[in-house]
């Protein structure tokens, strides 16, 4: 979504204590405490927090980051930032069941937090809770309504429920999404387009090397998702593996490994 693409895109509107503390985890502050799991988490210690798990992720120490976030939840069980970032890191360690737990917990220690969630959407997914999934992205789209990946994963969850082309006249529109390629992508899932065309345009847009690069992730993301949706495995497989090799370090490149691990698994 406008938050989807990283994981510093996490939160569109913020208020309350619950949201001041997601800025600051957002905004990438360092933080000195030399045991997080013993600190109160004040926004510095939960932007330490944010830094400490990126790095594992990037680092292949996700197993490490997850004792160190359920002693830090051990200590402040009510904490419902902390079960936020512990549910985001599960999701991206293929834990998807045990991620969903903690969105929940998250959401029913803080109400007001469901609508910022997109990431339970995603995780209901792939625990195919489609019905779920659809409530939850379409609550999002409140605070976010801009987001064409957000209409993207609504749709997902619309095919396995309703089939595509009941879908295709359902789509939770978006507003301007400046990022290449997701008006295409958008068209594409209202059937006006079609995936050569988004790759197309993946492919020739993006600002500099590194607007190239991210152009292409989306494109090659989106359109091996969109051929899963239609069951075609192998097109799946071929683009998001594509994606994979963009080697990016965001939330929705984590996504795109597990979605290759869900389709093998399926298989």
């Amino acid at each position: 979504m406008s938050k989807f693409q990283n994981a510093n895109r996490f939160v569109s509107v913020l208020f309350g204590g619950f949201f001041l503390a997601m800025l600051a985890l957002l905004s990438g502050g360092g933080c000195q405490a030399q045991d997080l799991s013993k600190a109160d988490p004040t926004p510095r210690v939960l932007a330490g927090w944010h830094d400490r798990v990126e790095k594992a992720l990037k680092d292949g120490k996700a197993d490490e980051a997850l004792r160190e976030m359920d002693a830090a939840i051990k200590n402040f069980p009510e904490n419902s930032q902390l079960l936020s970032i512990r549910g985001s890191l599960r999701f991206r360690s293929g834990k998807i069941n045990e991620s969903i737990e903690d969105f929940d917990k998250c959401i029913e220690l803080s109400p007001e937090s469901k609508p910022f969630l997109w990431q339970r959407g995603i995780a209901l997914y792939y625990a195919e809770r489609y019905k779920d999934g659809l409530e939850q992205f379409a609550v999002h789209r409140e605070v976010n309504p801009n987001d064409v990946e957000n209409a993207f994963w609504h749709f997902l969850c619309n095919v396995r429920l309703n089939g595509l082309e009941a879908s295709q006249k359902d789509v939770l529109l978006a507003g301007f999404d400046r990022r290449v390629p997701m008006s295409q992508v958008q068209k594409l899932i209202q059937g006006k387009m079609t995936t050569e065309e988004v790759i197309a345009a993946a492919e020739s847009g993006g600002a500099g090397a590194a607007g190239q690069k991210l152009a292409k992730f989306y494109g090659y993301l989106y359109v091996g998702l969109y051929y899963d949706a239609l069951q075609d495995t192998a097109k799946a497989k071929q683009w998001l593996e594509k994606c994979v090799e963009q080697e990016g370090d965001s939330y929705m490149a984590d996504v795109a490994k597990v979605h290759l691990k869900w389709l093998n698994a399926k298989k």
